[in-house]
């Protein structure tokens, strides 16, 4: 513990004798972090080929490539939003006044990555903390250890541990660092957990950003296209082996349509990943024994009408659809967070929304349907973190899109410019001149004053 209040210490006075960091720094700190994840990319393939069994293209566009875009997205806009903004000032009331907002970093940041996209989910918030000017100390998962080595050696090489650090290590050392007081704590991972770090950061009063999960349903409409749906849809579902925190958790489709799109399932499962997707480069691999138990787990008492093959060793469990689990079935109690599809039909809309209503808000909804107005009646219906029509998990790779939940699947936003304004504090700036000074708000109050008042304020 010592150790790390220390190393706190540390970038608190670095952070305080820099003067919160100059744009031009954050950009020269944000170049060196892209130059060095170019150098050592062929290293952090390694590194999630040996942890999760992901290829190199499902490396490349879902980790290294997406951080590089926002990489330089940030770079391209952090001056503008960086600077100073004037606002506008009721001169009726603040005579000869100017009014400004500014956007200051927090100070020390926490962040805890999980190990499901254990390089993105590291950088995306480091880049938001370093772009508002934050030092940051960073607790990897060690669930995916070979990629906590790879960040621990990258970060090391380019940055004093005055300014940013990782650590490694087990629930006792994220305990250790959640009882100290920083200046925010980022979170990403399952509820359960995000609750204790949220508990423990209220000890402090210290604002938290918490990016969590739940169950993402996918809703298909009768008058969808279910070719292109389904395909979609097996994408979305078994990309990383379902271990995606925006997977859709199961699917919700019109009792008229459902045999076409179990059949479209099937099909495309072979299409995409092929006949044995225990030997496709682009199946990954469960994380670790413990949760392919607890996925094993889930598929007890339930009727598999395609994939269940699983490999021990191998931590390979195949793409699986489950039929009509109940409601009360473990499968559907939880996230599901692993390469099992559960497919439930309902009769009218109104039904499908009233199933997806009985759990907390999830990250995102999935409405498969040509109907604007049946996609309106679900939004309308329905609350989550973000909606999207005819696709899913794509809405993640726009920049411009703050991504985040809503109460149990998580608070506050970031990527792109909501990560700088995450990261970041307003403060305001009010500047009065002293060349007029009416008594108007001084006492003696009188009739004459409460008047001018009145009418100032309409």
């Amino acid at each position: 513990m010592s150790d790390f209040q220390s190393l706190l210490t540390k970038q608190s006075i670095f952070f305080r004798e820099e003067a919160y960091f100059t744009i031009d720094f954050r950009l020269k700190m944000l170049q060196k972090l892209e130059d060095s994840i170019r150098k050592n990319e062929s290293k952090i393939n390694e590194a999630l080929k040996e942890d999760l069994g992901k290829s190199a293209f499902e490396a490349y566009t879902t980790e290294v490539g997406y951080i590089l875009f926002e990489i330089s997205h940030i770079k391209k806009h952090l001056k503008k939003w960086a600077k100073r903004k004037k606002v506008k000032t009721p001169q009726k009331i603040f005579f000869y006044s100017k009014s400004y907002i500014e956007h200051k970093p927090r100070g020390q940041v926490l962040i805890f990555a999980p190990w499901n996209y254990p390089f993105q989910l590291v950088m995306s918030p480091l880049i938001g903390a370093i772009a508002a000017g934050n030092t940051a100390v960073i607790k990897t998962s060690e669930y995916a250890d070979n990629t906590a080595k790879v960040l621990e050696d990258l970060i090391s090489e380019i940055f004093p541990e005055k300014y940013i650090k990782v650590v490694r290590g087990s629930s006792t050392t994220a305990q250790q660092l959640t009882d100290l007081d920083w200046d925010m704590v980022f979170y990403t991972g399952s509820a359960s957990i995000g609750k204790k770090v949220y508990e423990n950061a209220a000890k402090h009063l210290t604002p938290v950003l918490l990016e969590l999960g739940g169950k993402c349903p996918a809703i298909i409409y009768k008058d969808a296209n279910i070719n292109v749906s389904t395909r979609r849809l097996v994408w979305a579902k078994f990309l990383n082996a379902g271990q995606t925190c925006l997977a859709p958790d199961y699917i919700l489709v019109h009792k008229s349509a459902k045999n076409k799109v179990i059949k479209a399932l099937k099909k495309e499962i072979t299409e995409q990943l092929g006949q044995n997707t225990k030997e496709s480069a682009a199946f990954a691999r469960i994380i670790n024994e413990a949760h392919f138990d607890r996925l094993q787990k889930l598929l007890e008492q339930t009727e598999i009408i395609y994939g269940g093959e699983s490999d021990k060793e191998k931590r390979y469990i195949a793409p699986t659809i489950v039929d009509e689990p109940s409601v009360s079935h473990p499968l559907m109690q939880e996230e599901i967070f692993g390469p099992i599809l559960p497919v439930i039909s309902y009769e009218k809309i109104e039904d499908a929304i009233r199933f997806v209503n009985r759990n907390h808000p999830p990250l995102a909804i999935y409405c498969f349907l040509k109907s604007n107005k049946t996609f309106e009646f679900i939004e309308r219906h329905t609350t989550s973190g973000s909606i999207v029509k005819n696709d899913a998990i794509l809405q993640i790779a726009n920049i411009n899109l703050p991504f985040g939940g809503v109460r149990q699947s998580g608070i506050g936003r970031y990527h792109g410019k909501s990560s700088f304004e995450a990261f970041s504090e307003v403060r305001t700036f009010l500047k009065h001149s002293t060349s007029f000074d009416p008594k108007l708000r001084y006492p003696p109050y009188t009739e004459k004053k409460w008047n001018l008042i009145k009418k100032a304020l309409k």
